[in-house]
């Protein structure tokens, strides 16, 4: 990591530079996966010296793209935004590099919260590009974003939602990639909501196979708060994607549904956890994934209730269709319970579809693609669905149609 501790040098002006240096600190002190730990971590996702070089010196800069057709509030290409002129007055829009620069209480709220997983450390160490977003307090409000990055460039950025007491927010989010490559990207998206504040969050990731994804999302969330993320997985060659709450609040609920694609010789590595402090919190966490191909898919989970976080629940429950013999499927939830005032289970579930419902299927005159296609889009479908989003459940249906099965064209 030499070549970025030159570039970190070089940012002592940078109003996040104590920030960036405890965060370097903490990645190096972040011990490296053992191989021992378990007979499967192999098959787990990992980030060579090289790609952490890569991504932590890179740089989008500025470029560009073609636009999409589809109409959005905030269009990002590589590190730059811009904004739909008609965009609601109920939140404010800035690059934070800028909003660390000029708001001091925004600072010391944004550079107050610390990832704990050792990529994570390292993208807050050297982000460089990303945007902040606050909610006014009282407002219901939605917003469209599109993000857009060459594949072929490496970097880190970091983005940071803050959502006002009593406000509900819903943020529909596609990130994806322009061209071909084979760049590091990595990110941290943080949110934090205020008392009674309400998030809904549509995460689609959908880039280049030539890349390597890894994402980061926390949510912060005070008392009575609610944040709901449905997430789904299908693009990248490598993705590294991790999801968790931090409940700190009281009566702070956390909702997942999550869905992942995997295919040709992909890697998918999803981690969807809670962490809840409050009292009276709730954790409740579906995932569902797809394999075909010689890919592979794990799904990770932590259900944890730290010991003041008296009378909550914890669900955690995954379950993947595996359509491929030469594919790869592993699911290892688990509960980290410290105190006996709550309830909590987790459930995870592989398997191939299930012969009667596709012969089922079949006798009504469909071919077998068409039918295993049906039977993957209604397992993952039902997840998004609940989002009441018709562009992500389109989204969703169109890659079960497009997947390559073994053995049928």
């Amino acid at each position: 990591m030499e070549a970025y501790s030159e570039i970190l040098k070089s940012r002592i002006s940078d109003p996040s530079f104590d920030f960036r240096k405890e965060s370097m600190v903490r990645f190096l002190k972040s011990p490296i996966r053992d191989y021992k730990e378990s007979p499967t971590v192999k098959d787990y996702v990992e980030v060579t010296d090289n790609e952490l070089v890569q991504m932590a010196s890179g740089g989008y800069g500025k470029k560009i793209f073609p636009i999409p057709d589809e109409k959005s509030d905030i269009i990002v290409l590589g590190n730059e935004f811009t904004m739909d002129k008609t965009t609601s007055k109920d939140y404010e829009v800035e690059y934070l590099s800028a909003i660390l620069e000029k708001s001091p209480e925004i600072r010391d709220k944004v550079l107050s919260f610390f990832g704990n997983e050792r990529e994570e450390h390292l993208i807050n160490s050297s982000w460089q590009g990303g945007i902040f977003i606050r909610i006014k307090p009282d407002v219901s409000t939605a917003i469209d974003v599109k993000s857009i990055i060459s594949a072929s460039d490496s970097g880190a950025q970091k983005d940071f939602i803050w959502v006002g007491r009593n406000s509900k927010l819903t943020l529909s989010e596609e990130r994806l990639s322009h061209g071909k490559g084979n760049g590091v990207q990595g990110r941290n998206i943080y949110f934090y909501l205020e008392e009674g504040a309400n998030l809904d969050y549509h995460y689609l990731q959908d880039k280049d196979d030539g890349v390597f994804d890894i994402t980061y999302i926390k949510a912060f969330g005070e008392s009575n708060s609610l944040a709901t993320i449905y997430h789904i997985n299908h693009g990248s060659g490598k993705v590294l994607f991790q999801n968790e709450s931090n409940q700190m609040g009281d009566q702070a609920d956390y909702k997942v549904f999550g869905v992942s694609f995997s295919a040709g010789s992909q890697k998918i590595d999803i981690r969807d956890s809670s962490f809840q402090q409050g009292k009276s919190t709730n954790a409740d966490i579906h995932v569902r994934g797809v394999v075909t191909g010689e890919s592979s898919t794990i799904h990770r989970g932590n259900i944890d209730i730290e010991f003041e976080s008296k009378k909550s629940t914890g669900f955690y429950d995954s379950r993947i269709v595996l359509l491929s013999k030469l594919g790869y499927a592993n699911s290892k939830p688990a509960l980290m319970i410290k105190n006996n005032d709550t309830r909590s289970k987790h459930g995870s579930a592989i398997s191939s579809i299930d012969k009667e419902e596709l012969t089922y299927i079949r006798s009504r005159g469909i071919s077998e693609k068409e039918a295993k296609s049906m039977i993957s889009a209604g397992f993952v479908g039902s997840m998004i669905e609940k989002a009441n989003n018709q562009r992500f459940t389109d989204k969703v249906y169109q890659f079960a149609q497009e997947l390559k099965i073994d053995g049928i064209e």
